[in-house]
């Protein structure tokens, strides 16, 4: 069994300008945003930071958003 490790947190930065919180936990591999704005969720849950971000149409608050790691 694996033991998991420390989340790690990154910054979803939008398209206008704001950050929402995410962290990524591992093993496992599935990440969580803050959704703050979002009357519906808490927050967004994702297989990875990638299918996150993937095919969200004009409009949604994630497209064209990026994914900023701390250093």
């Amino acid at each position: 069994m694996a033991v998991p490790t420390p989340a790690t947190p990154f910054i979803v930065r939008l398209a206008d300008g704001r950050a929402l919180a995410g962290a990524e936990f591992t093993p496992g591999g599935f990440v969580c945003v803050h959704s703050p704005d979002d009357p519906a969720a808490i927050c967004t849950i994702a297989l990875s930071t990638d299918a996150l971000l993937a095919d969200r149409p004009p409009g949604h608050p994630l497209h064209g958003a990026a994914i900023e790691h701390y250093e």
